[in-house]
């Protein structure tokens, strides 16, 4: 049936019956401001009177987005639909403020929305180069998406690396955060990193972002409203002194837009109207001055930079000749943890001693490495009586102080016991234990050798047996290594057990209240899902693309369209009010769930 001939079939079919038309109000508390919402459920509304907004400085607004549902339920059409206007505004005052109702006229009737009230603890401290109004040419910021053909700015999205300092000696640590700026009114979808950086002369740690989930908070900016968020962390250590570069490092962003070019069938078919823009942005390099550790370096010096504490303990509570004991040393504090060197320990002559256990358990923090390293020391005392193991010297840089800091281990006594056995008896036993070996391998050499001469049954029954378990380890081996290499049949086979449990997860943050977060986690589950089956990275799927992978694997028609017109809602709803969003996100946690079992 032609696409055109089956939407006029579905808009006539229509359930046109007239229903109770509202008008509500709603205000959202985002931290610093606040989100004002008014909707309608009607997209033919017009004439849209906003209150008094006196008490408040108005960052943007009023945004318009609009809002259409078509479901099939037991054979029947329903229709839903619905017209916002949303601002973003910070009181100027304190204490409890009430917004009055707005009108707006549907069909002729004039509607009035309710009023709503809410309690101001931080009001705005307003100035002429912080104000609401966009200082760009009057262009009205939005919270909606913006329309296809909008070019997307620098002054739109950008982002930008801020170090902890950028004047630092040798081996001290430095945190680079890169943050991005989406203006309200550009819908982010995504960004990925397009190569990872050749830090020269640069120790580097990346630091995962918590839950791989960029956290968006609203910030003003050059007299614009911005959602930020932290993008990507790098924890360096410079490794010589001098000017050292930051490279500077380009993102690949997906930005949603909204065309209102297509009719309705064919936005129906392409999964609502929405498309994908790809855009790049780049972060110019960083120049580090690095200073060089003072000379002359302690003939103790560690390596260590940063803040530290030492401790040294025996760990054995007992001491016995020809038993193994544990002496350990632990480095506590902040900064280059991993390129501290092992620490000298001096032993009584008569000791043996073994190479020393280290283990790390650190973690990147903006002043660097924190936590602690344990070196363990084994030795074997062979004499009764009574030693010592002298004071330990552990010394660092510290760059706070801008000189070199001497710790010191307590002297530790150590009272030998004599143990059960001597030398003597070790040694003797020893040498029992070799000449019992020597027959015991000849006469078991014999016997091998007449049972397993040439051309015996036992001979070639073995020879036999050999060949047999050489081939099925061979035959094995390959199918292992056949699997090992078809990653992207691996990643096949787990795309839709993943794409579940991201589904799960995002619906756990729907309990908790997050809508927002929650929808955005579901649209990453989808996209994932199809990135994962055909081995393409994420940045690279729009809706038409995904909706032709699918084809290509069979999947039914009805759910292609389904799944695509599942992505192109969820990109609505994360920019939608919040109230929208939450009465949205429990239909498509239900139709996601119908789509993934189709999939299966």
């Amino acid at each position: 049936m032609n696409k055109r001939l089956f939407a006029l079939i579905l808009t006539m079919s229509l359930t046109c019956a007239a229903f109770a038309q509202k008008f509500e109000a709603q205000v959202e508390n985002l931290g610093k401001y606040y989100r004002l919402s008014f909707t309608v459920a009607s997209k033919d509304a017009e004439h849209f009177t906003p209150p008094s907004l006196a008490d408040f400085e108005v960052l943007s607004g009023p945004a318009q987005s609009s809002y259409s549902s078509v479901q099939f339920v037991n054979g029947k059409v329903t229709h839903s639909e619905s017209l916002s206007f949303t601002y973003i505004i910070r009181p100027k005052k304190n204490g409890q403020i009430t917004i009055g109702p707005a009108s707006v006229s549907v069909g002729g009737k004039t509607l009035r929305s309710n009023s709503v009230s809410l309690t101001a603890t931080q009001a705005s401290q307003s100035s002429g180069g912080r104000s609401g109004k966009n200082q760009s040419g009057g262009m009205v910021e939005s919270s909606g998406v913006q329309q296809s053909g909008t070019p997307v700015t620098q002054r739109d999205l950008f982002i930008d690396v801020t170090p902890t300092r950028t004047t630092v000696y040798e081996q001290e640590a430095v945190l680079l955060t890169y943050r991005i700026h989406v203006r309200l009114g550009v819908g982010l979808a995504n960004t990925t990193l397009t190569r990872r950086p050749d830090f020269k002369n640069l120790i580097s740690q990346e630091i995962p972002i918590p839950g791989n989930e960029i956290q968006m908070s609203m910030e003003h900016l050059n007299g614009a409203t911005y959602r930020t968020g932290t993008i990507l962390q790098y924890l360096v250590f410079p490794q010589k002194a001098g000017a050292l570069t930051i490279p500077g490092l380009s993102f690949d962003c997906t930005v949603i837009q909204q065309d209102n070019s297509l009719d309705f069938a064919d936005a129906f078919f392409n999964g609502g109207g929405s498309i994908g823009v790809q855009v790049q942005r780049s972060v110019k390099p960083l120049t580090l001055t690095v200073k060089e550790l003072p000379k002359p370096k302690p003939a103790a010096f560690s390596g260590g930079v940063g803040r530290f504490n030492v401790k040294g303990e025996l760990l054995s509570p007992e001491l016995r000749t020809n038993e193994p004991c544990t002496y350990r040393i632990t480095v506590e504090g902040t900064g280059n943890m991993k390129l501290i060197a092992t620490p000298s320990v001096t032993f009584p002559k008569d000791f043996d001693v073994y190479d020393p256990k280290t283990e790390e358990q650190t973690e990147a923090t903006a002043e660097g490495l924190k936590g602690k390293l344990t070196f363990d020391y084994t030795f074997v005392p062979h004499n009764k009586g009574d030693y010592e193991i002298p004071a330990v010297d552990f010394v660092y840089f510290s760059p706070e102080e801008n000189r070199y800091v001497t710790l010191s281990t307590k002297p530790t006594k150590l009272h030998v016991l004599q143990g059960t056995r001597s030398a003597e008896d070790v040694e003797r036993e020893m040498e029992l234990r070799n000449s019992d070996i020597r027959p015991i391998i000849a006469e078991a050499d014999a016997q091998s050798e007449r049972v397993l001469a040439w051309g015996s049954l036992i001979y070639w029954s073995l020879n036999l047996l050999l060949a047999f378990i050489a081939f099925v380890a061979i035959k094995a081996v390959r199918k292992y290594m056949a699997a090992e290499a078809d990653t992207v049949g691996r990643k096949r086979s787990k795309a839709v057990r993943t794409a579940r449990k991201r589904i799960d997860a995002a619906r756990r943050q729907l309990q908790a209240g997050e809508a927002v977060p929650a929808i955005g986690a579901l649209r990453q589950a989808l996209s994932g899902y199809v990135a994962d089956t055909f081995n393409r990275p994420e940045a690279e799927l729009t809706e038409e693309t995904m909706s032709e992978l699918l084809q290509t694997k069979g999947i039914a028609q009805d759910t292609i369209e389904r799944f695509a017109k599942m992505i192109a809602d969820c990109d609505f709803a994360r920019y939608a009010p919040q109230a929208q969003a939450a009465t949205m996100a429990e239909e498509l946690f239900a139709e996601a769930d119908k789509i993934m079992n189709e999939l299966a």
